[in-house]
């Protein structure tokens, strides 16, 4: 690997841990986001069902919300997908980046259940599985890689 190449990588794995760092706080200990642990258990397993609330509400809740909720639970999974492809070594392709995304936003869902910091919303699941792939897009375009292995 030229040193270019690994600089590159070096950096990128700061930026991916500055991000993990940033949203575990935005998941787990945010209050903006309304993250106590006097929540209870919530959860919501019905697809695009709190969208479509927050979207038919919009009057009560306000379009900040309702573009925090839809476009902050995608932008905030895109540096996961963008940067994901730069920190391994290994074949990245759209399936590969959209099961961790998936996996990753699992796990913070089911902890911010568990913890009683957040509820459990399958709309989170498809909004963050969708920002991980659109920001694996994003590294596509505008790197221009193939995917091959290093």
């Amino acid at each position: 690997m030229s040193k270019k190449k690994e600089t590159l990588r070096c950096v990128a794995i700061l930026a991916f841990l500055a991000y993990l760092l940033l949203l575990a706080y935005l998941l787990f200990f945010s209050s903006a986001y309304g993250r106590t642990m006097e929540m209870g258990y919530r959860y919501n397993l019905e697809p695009f069902l709190e969208i479509k609330r927050a979207i038919e509400h919009v009057d009560m809740v306000g379009y900040r919300y309702v573009i925090t909720n839809i476009a902050g639970n995608i932008v905030a999974f895109m540096p996961f997908g963008f940067l994901l492809p730069l920190i391994t070594e290994y074949k990245m392709h759209t399936g590969k980046v959209l099961v961790f995304s998936f996996l990753l936003t699992l796990c913070a869902e089911s902890l911010q259940l568990v913890s009683r910091t957040g509820a459990f919303d399958v709309d989170d699941l498809i909004l963050n599985t969708l920002g991980g792939v659109l920001g694996y897009w994003c590294y596509k375009i505008l790197l221009g890689r193939k995917g091959k292995k290093r």
